[in-house]
């Protein structure tokens, strides 16, 4: 069957998201987002595109890009086979790495812009690895705050300057968006399924930092807030011991 061809965006600019196959992790080491990050400033070198904001998860990423020199196929393509040569040699594997081709939807005015990207610094917030989106290291979120050395590769101009031409006034504006809670759906809005993974992994990173399962409980129960079903489907604890426990 024909693949369907994919809607253009009116103004080239488009939220895609990558996601590993079967859901599994695309990173398995810090080292692995470093060079997914060098890939995308190469791209961007050669004037392939705008890159407006990331967010690298374990088994997925969200990309906020314009296309430029090149349209969003050919430049999700070249992104994807850089990425996944390096993969599977360091880590001696064969076959796809990715689900599919790339998701993507278009972004035609400033108003879902703002808001999409807004979703995807939250991303990891909606995941339960952090309680707020500067705490997160990969992605863009604080390169709209600090200029660093990521700066050179994401362009804030454009969404900053909806806040204001002041850079302070504009910084004040897109904290006070970030604030605002999202309505609607996004591309890989979190199922239920995607939560409990996602608190597996965090559960089993913090039993081996804490040492200690009460500690543990309390730590997850704190960073994550999730119910005492939720807790208990993921740590195989009763509910009620959850509760105790977890004061």
């Amino acid at each position: 069957m024909a693949r369907q061809q994919r809607e253009k965006s009116s103004t080239g600019v488009y939220h895609v998201m990558l996601r590993g196959i079967n859901r599994s992790d695309i990173f398995l080491e810090d080292e692995d987002k470093v060079v997914f990050l060098n890939t995308l400033l190469l791209k961007k070198s050669k004037e392939e595109y705008v890159l407006h904001a990331y967010c690298l998860m374990d088994n997925h990423v969200h990309l906020l890009i314009q296309e430029k020199e090149d349209d969003i196929s050919r430049i999700m393509k070249r992104i994807g086979i850089t990425y996944v040569r390096y993969f599977n040699k360091k880590y001696q594997r064969i076959g796809p790495l990715f689900q599919d081709r790339y998701k993507s939807e278009k972004v035609e005015d400033d108003g879902y812009l703002l808001t999409v990207m807004r979703y995807i610094h939250n991303n990891p917030v909606a995941a339960g690895l952090v309680k707020k989106p500067r705490a997160y290291n990969w992605s863009s979120y604080n390169d709209y705050l600090v200029k660093t050395k990521t700066t050179s590769f994401v362009d804030t101009k454009l969404i900053l300057g909806m806040f204001g031409s002041k850079a302070e006034k504009a910084k004040e504006g897109f904290l006070e968006f970030m604030k605002q809670k999202d309505q609607g759906r996004f591309l890989n809005d979190y199922t239920e399924e995607d939560e409990l993974e996602r608190g597996r992994k965090l559960w089993q990173k913090l039993l081996v930092k804490q040492g200690e399962r009460e500690k543990s409980l309390k730590k997850f129960r704190e960073i994550t807030g999730l119910s005492l079903r939720k807790l208990a489907i993921i740590t195989g604890i009763n509910k009620d011991k959850i509760a105790v426990l977890s004061k």
